[in-house]
């Protein structure tokens, strides 16, 4: 062969190679069960392999053997199956091939002998092994019955029966297999009911499994006292969630037999039932010693939970812990470990397909028991089980009052057997399978401490159970099915609701008398006389601001203590609350978001709607050259106006855009705090902290079972970093950046000076705020060299002050005004009432509108009040300045009533800011931290919150700004086009 050609076959024989290599880093999934009669399931590959011809996987899934009619030749790898000569079948080691015991008794279908009488068996070979040379039936003794091709001792109740013999004589019944007396087995009810299961769904079957076993398990367990009948009897009784309410069955004859609790129970005999309406004497039982503790290292860190299991047919099958013995599903029974650590709350899920539940899973009973110590003996407690499916009377009593509830013993996790039916298949395919399947949707280990008794007490545990089921129906939709484990631990919850009650009840008391001086306040500043509707509602605003105050606050002082005191205790004196006694606490958080929402509707309300008044102090000082257009034709006017140069409105323009421009203004940017609230609760990990576990940490533990957030916990961490980093920003806004850097409402107040220009603020019908902003130079229209020469005399002392009074420099004061300050304030105002403002007078060159005359008109008119006024130039209106008294400060409100003079009360502490958000900062960060938590509390996402409340927020200050703007327009009557 040339060298050409050998290379030739030698990239071939690569090819060829490498294409039909196995794909070790992927291949497709089967299972044992996914394969087919020819095929077995290969333990290397974990496929599903082709038997060799001749050969089947129908008595072994995981090897092939010959068929019927084949024999063996070879072995190992060259193993083959040859056919067995005509009228020949395969012998019991499979090697060979011997005739039938009769030429006749060959099925040439089958390719097996026709079977012997009922009292044969059927065998090749001796007992020592030696070849009959055909398959014989050989007859059993009367002392033995057929086996497994050999004779084997009957029954010992066949030989009590009949003397010595395998006969069931006629005063007897084989039952089960065991030789029963008629007398005895006439004591044991044969009812329909005794073999009924009735499902949930309203379905009921007739049980193969209780036919086959329920009278043979009752005889043997009453009359021969056999543990593993009674143990079949009672898991029978268990299988019918401890029903004896309808007609005659197991449980009843359990009952009836043997008692109704454990009182007095046979040693021979489980415990199924705890008596009757005493559930709150066995839950706080105070047998247990043992001190738990969080402390990892601590032996008494776990519960030593252990779990004897039995087959269905009442065979023990294994005693040990709950983690090595409980059988739920794979990701469940993965993480058990973490179940059984003290104080961690455990939750966890998993889906189950519907046909695993026919095909996968055992029906298997469990009791479990607590092991302690008393006084250094070793000792097991018994674990009381609360089956939520149990009725009475039709009538759920284990999800009512637990003054009714039923305890009981025994559990299963899957059933799977008694839904199968005695008379034929009804199943779609007609297989025999269970019409319908139970499982245990929700396993729930509640853990409850004892208060006062010493650390680490507990009572003894609950198990509740509520199952679910599946019918026939689903068995091919690939359907899933959750189920779930839960751990919880609780604590008395009352003391813990007495205590939160009694706070938020005194605290709720001091806000009704505070919101009461707010509405007596408020009835004062409006000049209400008595009591009237207005101010029964601004009473009730006041009370919901107040309120949602003392409810978050008694809430996140309350889950602050808890969290801090369950995540630090070395001694076990509490447990964080479960999610039932949380209600509690979102209840009043919602309500709180509620009641602060209401409180923030009417602040917006109020300062969308207040008056105010620009006030101009600039006089005419220069002759005008140049007719103004406002007077050509208005002769009259022109005439006596000759020589004075007409006042700029833009330094007014001015002042109303910049005030307009700080309505909105905040001390917190609400997207800085946001944004660092997700990443200080997200990205650093905060939010972990918030696990219903002591030994919780920033970090997620990959790999290891995590607990599930406790509200208590995730709302006191997340408001306690909200808190702080407004904290923060409020500090930092406060002290620093707006000494050294920006302070806006000090800027509007020195703009006001420069532009000699005041604001008159009415919040209410008889009060407001007043900032003088008058130059101490008489005037500000001038050119840029004077402004800085006014600004150089005023830092050198040489111009009077910028005070309301000679020698004062207070520019800001709140104001009392009398009524017959408001008369003459409304009839100034009362001809452009309704107006908008200035508005755009139309085309060019039309004649101005009514509207707009009279707006010019009462502006001038107004500044002409003002301006006498505050120089007490009306004789009949005039007003004094004072100090507040120190109760007047602190309760903010005024004794000193303004009966014939208006007061101003001076304010170095900007009290005008309540007219903007600025003034109410409080009130919003509380608004969006309730309604930050309201959002976590339905949707359990922060992110969500975040976003939530951010764009809310917007609204609001987008309705603020445009409901503002419009309120400046028409109160201070500037025109609506030159506000930017």
């Amino acid at each position: 062969m040339s060298l050409s050609r050998i290379s030739v076959f030698l990239v071939f024989y690569f090819i060829l190679g490498f294409a039909t290599a196995r794909n070790l880093e992927f291949t497709t999934f089967f299972d044992d069960e996914s394969c087919f009669d020819d095929e077995y399931f290969d333990h290397m590959s974990l496929q599903c392999t082709a038997c060799p011809a001749n050969q089947t996987a129908v008595e072994d899934p995981y090897t092939c053997t010959c068929v019927p009619g084949f024999k063996v030749v070879g072995d190992g790898p060259d193993l083959k199956c040859e056919p067995c000569p005509p009228l020949q079948v395969t012998s019991s080691d499979k090697r060979s091939c011997v005739p039938c015991y009769e030429s006749f008794s060959f099925n040439d279908t089958l390719k097996e002998c026709q079977p012997c009488s009922e009292s044969y068996i059927m065998t090749d070979k001796s007992l020592n092994g030696t070849s009959l040379g055909s398959m014989e039936c050989i007859e059993c003794t009367n002392d033995t019955v057929p086996g497994d091709r050999v004779c084997v001792p009957c029954h010992t109740s066949f030989y009590a029966a009949s003397g010595g013999s395998c006969m069931c004589p006629n005063t007897h019944v084989q039952l089960g297999g065991i030789c029963t007396p008629l007398s005895d087995l006439a004591k044991i009810p044969d009812k329909k009911s005794c073999y009924t299961v009735k499902y949930e769904n309203g379905e009921s079957v007739q049980s193969l499994f209780f036919e086959k076993n329920y009278r043979v398990a009752a005889h043997s367990c009453a009359f021969s006292q056999n543990k593993s009948a009674c143990q079949l009897l009672s898991n029978m009784c268990v299988l019918l969630h401890y029903d004896f309410s309808d007609e005659f069955n197991a449980c009843e004859y359990y009952r009836e037999k043997f008692g109704d609790n454990f009182v007095n129970l046979p040693d021979f005999v489980p415990w199924l039932y705890y008596t009757e309406g005493e559930a709150n004497v066995y839950l706080t039982k105070s047998r247990l010693k043992t001190h738990y503790s969080f402390n990892k290292d601590n032996p008494n860190s776990k519960f030593n939970f252990t779990v004897a299991k039995y087959s269905a047919e009442g065979h023990f099958l294994k005693y040990g812990l709950l983690e090595d013995v409980l059988t739920l599903c794979p990701l469940i029974d993965f993480q058990l470990h973490a179940a059984v650590q003290f104080g961690t709350t455990f939750s966890q899920s998993c889906s189950i397909n519907v046909k695993d539940l026919w095909n996968k899973y055992a029906t298997e009973f469990y009791d479990v028991f607590l092991q302690y110590y008393d006084d250094e003996e070793h000792m097991i407690y018994a674990i009381p089980v609360l089956n939520r499916n149990y009725k009475e009377d039709d009538s759920l009593v284990n999800r009512q009052d637990q003054k009714k509830w039923q305890l009981t013993r025994r559990f299963f996790l899957f059933d799977n057997i008694s839904g199968k039916e005695s008379l034929s298949p009804n199943t779609k395919d007609k297989k025999k399978r269970a019409r319908v399947v139970r499982y245990a949707q929700s396993i729930e280990i509640i853990v409850q401490l004892r208060e006062g008794e010493g650390d680490g007490l507990i009572y003894p545990p609950l198990i509740k159970i509520t199952y679910g089921e599946i019918g026939d129906e689903d068995y091919e939709s690939n359907k899933m099915v959750e189920t779930n484990l839960k751990v919880l631990y609780t604590m008395n919850f009352s003391k813990i609701r007495e205590d939160i009650s009694i706070a938020v009840g005194v605290v709720s008391a001091f806000a009704t008398v505070w919101s009461l001086i707010g509405a007596w306040r408020w009835s004062r500043r409006c000049g209400k006389a008595g009591l009237d509707l207005p101010t029964i509602l601004n009473f009730l605003v006041i009370v919901c601001g107040n309120l949602s105050n003392v409810f978050f606050l008694v809430m996140f002082f309350a889950c602050f203590y808890l969290t801090i005191f369950f995540k630090r205790q070395d001694v076990v004196h509490l447990f964080i609350l479960i999610d039932s006694q949380e209600t509690l606490i979102k209840q009043i958080l919602t309500a709180a978001c509620f009641l602060k929402l209401v409180q923030v509707i009417h602040i917006v309300y109020v300062q969308v709607t207040l008056d105010m008044f620009i006030i101009d102090w600039e006089q005419p000082r220069a002759k005008n050259s140049i007719p103004h257009p406002q007077l050509l034709n208005s002769p009259e006017e022109e005439e006596k106006l000759k020589g004075e140069q007409p006042i700029s409105i833009w330094r007014t323009y001015f002042i109303a855009n910049e005030w307009n421009e700080l309505q909105t203004y905040r001390k917190i940017d609400l997207g800085c705090q946001l944004f660092l609230t997700l990443l200080f609760l997200k990205v650093i990990g905060f939010e972990n902290l918030a696990a219903a576990d002591p030994n919780s940490s920033l970090s997620v533990n990959n790999g290891n079972y995590n607990s599930p957030q406790s509200y208590v916990c995730r709302f006191a961490i997340s408001m306690s970093v909200y808190v702080i980093i407004v904290a923060v920003q409020w500090i930092f806004r406060v002290v620093f950046y707006e000494r050294y850097v920006d302070n806006k409402l000090q800027q509007i107040i020195d703009l006001c000076s420069i532009a000699n220009i005041s604001i008159f603020i009415l919040e209410h019908k008889m009060y407001g705020y007043y900032i003088h902003g008058r130059s101490a130079h008489g005037y500000a229209d001038v050119d840029m060299q004077c402004i800085y020469e006014q600004m150089k005399r005023e830092e050198e002392d040489l111009c009077g002050h910028r005070g309301l009074e000679p020698s004062s420099e207070c520019q800001t004061f709140e104001v009392s005004i009398t009524y017959k300050f408001r008369e003459q304030y409304d009839t100034i105002l009362q001809p452009v009432r309704g107006f908008a403002g200035i508005r755009n007078p139309g085309g060019r060159g039309k004649m101005r509108s009514v509207e707009m005359e009279q707006s010019f008109q009462a502006h001038e008119t107004m500044k002409r009040f003002f301006g006498m006024f505050l120089q007490h130039a009306l004789k009949d209106l005039d007003y004094i300045v004072k100090e507040k008294f120190f109760l007047e400060s602190i309760l903010d409100v005024e004794f000193q009533q303004a009966d014939d003079r208006c007061v101003f009360f001076r304010d170095n502490n900007h009290a005008f800011d309540r007219v903007l958000f600025y003034g109410h900062e409080i009130s919003f960060i509380l608004f969006e931290m309730l309604l930050f938590t309201f959002v976590d509390v339905v949707a359990y996402d922060f992110v969500l919150a975040a976003l939530v409340t951010y764009i809310f927020s917007y609204l609001m200050k987008k309705v603020r700004n445009t409901g503002g703007r419009k309120n400046v327009v028409h109160k201070t009557l500037v025109d609506q086009r030159f506000l930017i």
